[in-house]
């Protein structure tokens, strides 16, 4: 069994940079160039988004958009157009609008059940029990 590394490294200003996956908040393409996105720092690089998206972890990165790759930890909400990270507004593209949802756990209610199990008047009434 091998381990997999939780970083890659980058070329910057003339050497190589660690990046934790865990750091990166979103990854943005800017033509040829790819924008890597972390609490403390942005990194361009000329990798294309193909590229960083292969060096990514499946697990923990999610492509929301042509131009976009998102963390999954770091999402605070979704809906059908935008991703939202603590201080970011991301958007997802037609094509990816599925991507997302399939890739996080989501808990929702019934859809055919049109009651709650326990209603405010049955909660009252068991709360006067006491």
């Amino acid at each position: 069994m091998t381990n997999m590394q939780d970083f890659f490294f980058i070329r910057n200003a003339g050497k190589f940079e660690r990046i934790g996956f865990r750091d990166i908040l979103y990854v943005e393409a800017c033509k040829n160039y790819s924008k890597i996105v972390t609490d403390k720092k942005s990194y361009i690089v000329l990798v294309t988004m193909k590229k960083v998206e292969s060096a990514l972890p499946f697990h923990l990165f999610c492509r929301v958009h042509r131009s976009f790759i998102v963390s999954l930890e770091n999402i605070s909400a979704f809906d059908n157009n935008s991703v939202y990270l603590s201080n970011r507004e991301i958007p997802i593209g037609d094509q990816y609008r599925n991507h997302l949802e399939k890739r996080v756990l989501i808990v929702q209610r019934d859809q055919a059940r049109e009651e709650y199990p326990c209603s405010l008047q049955k909660m009252t009434l068991l709360k006067g029990k006491d």
